[in-house]
């Protein structure tokens, strides 16, 4: 589509199409919003349709692979879906202990932007959970991932349409608006901006008058202890970092592993799947790390193979590569945020020097995100929770898989991960249903009175 940039009501006639397909949800039952939802996941993740967009993902952005987004696509949605549907809108919610009812409604317009590492996951998340919220949604892909982006929306419109529910509930910004500043007056018109991903978007958004959310960068540091059992750390440990070439933003990025266990946990990670470089390795990984000042895209959502052949090693049996170096080499690039299949590993003396050198990690990049710890120890895992400032620890568990929301754990599923203050975000905790909602209180008065502490009569 060829936008006119003179004409400055093409936006506007835009989000009208979607603000009048909101408008409609607002008189749907809570049954009837379950069904669009359900009816949208069921058909987007099918086996043939969820192969051909996972499919479609990876050749259009390079990153990643068909098999384990088709995973990711199913399990995120489906985890999403078990906390979505006992969610009810525009109905009293009554908490007896505070005596405050409580209201959930719509907020309006949402504009939503997605990455190119995951845009049919994320995409679909933020879907789901505007239509849950009976918001409409106008989504913003990342350039790379465009094409996929749009034949999601095409299929959940011709969904929406056999369902007899309005089309415009999901939007497609088009591509000539994401390549300019004309995105900060798309800002200004939703009701609500979520921006996962793109630097370039979050600097963007940050000049719009209307609320926002954004994510920071996730870089864990994961923190081995000596009391653990080897061998299923290890393999927990490669399951997160390998799985879709290591595309998630709560990948694992530094292996920071107890001097006692040090050489065991080295021979364990080889044994298992996993290139230990050696020296000279190194350098020729260092050689090509950068290009033109950034991350080198080849090896960014690579997998292993592929990165070990540009410094002419062949290995098709590793799934990961390690790069191993000392505590004093705190700035090291390697300790950066990576999106490949790269762990840096170094050994520690003790907790206390572990919870130091992830700190210097964090400082890097990573703040407020994530961190990790394998432990039996609970309070040598208190002890790393309180002195790391990040807005989550995941304990002994995959990282990548848990970190936004799990089967096994009680996190909010999401692929968009709030770092807090910390990483300059208003949100630290994983994106839900409740950032997709206006609340109203009904508060009435207490059945208990305060004690007085002061002592005093006023």
């Amino acid at each position: 589509m060829d936008i006119d940039k003179k004409k400055p009501n093409f936006l506007e006639g835009l989000v009208l199409k979607s603000r009048k397909a909101q408008e409609k949800l607002i008189y749907l039952s809570n049954t009837e919003i379950n069904n669009i939802i359900l009816k949208i996941s069921k058909e987007a993740l099918k086996p043939a349709n969820n192969t051909f967009l996972s499919k479609l993902a990876v050749e259009e952005t390079s990153f990643g692979n068909q098999k384990d987004k088709t995973k990711k696509n199913f399990y995120k949605t489906n985890n999403l879906l078990n906390e979505l549907l006992k969610v009810v809108t525009l109905q009293p919610i009554n908490n007896k202990t505070k005596n405050i009812i409580t209201i959930l409604k719509p907020i309006g317009v949402i504009c939503g932007v997605t990455p190119s590492t995951n845009p049919i996951a994320t995409s679909l998340n933020y879907i789901l959970n505007s239509i849950k919220c009976r918001n409409s949604i106008i989504l913003c892909p990342n350039l790379r991932s465009y094409r996929t982006v749009n034949e999601l929306v095409n299929l959940i419109k011709k969904i929406l349409k056999k369902n007899k529910k309005p089309v415009d509930l999901v939007s497609l910004c088009p591509r000539e608006i994401l390549r300019s500043d004309l995105i900060i007056n798309l800002f200004n018109l939703c009701d609500k901006n979520i921006v996962t991903g793109s630097q370039v978007m979050i600097d963007r958004v940050k000049k719009s008058i209307k609320p926002y959310l954004v994510f920071g960068k996730g870089n864990a540091p994961i923190i081995i202890d000596q009391n653990i059992n080897i061998q299923k750390t290890v393999m927990s440990i490669i399951e997160s970092k390998s799985f879709d070439h290591s595309t998630s933003c709560s990948e694992d990025s530094v292996l920071i592993i107890h001097r006692k266990i040090y050489n065991n946990f080295i021979k364990e990670l080889s044994k298992s799947g996993t290139y230990i470089l050696n020296k000279d390795e190194k350098k020729k990984l260092d050689a090509i790390y950068f290009k033109k000042g950034i991350i080198n895209t080849e090896i960014i959502g690579k997998n292993a193979t592929q990165i070990l052949k540009l410094i002419n090693i062949q290995n098709n049996e590793k799934k990961i590569i390690a790069y191993s170096l000392d505590m004093n080499q705190k700035n090291h690039f390697i300790l950066g945020e990576k999106i490949t299949p790269i762990l840096a590993i170094v050994e520690s003396l003790n907790l206390d020097t572990s919870i130091k050198f992830a700190n210097s990690v964090l400082k890097i990049a990573g703040k407020g995100h994530s961190a990790g710890i394998y432990s039996k120890n609970k309070k040598n895992i208190l002890d790393c929770a309180t002195m790391l400032p990040v807005s989550r620890i995941i304990v002994n568990q995959p990282h990548s898989k848990s970190a936004g929301g799990s089967e096994n754990n009680f996190l909010n599923t999401t692929l968009s991960l709030g770092c807090g203050p910390w990483g300059e975000n208003n949100l630290s905790d994983n994106l839900s249903y409740k950032e997709f909602c206006n609340e109203s209180k009904v508060v009435f008065k207490k059945k208990r009175t305060f004690k007085n502490y002061l002592h005093m009569r006023m």
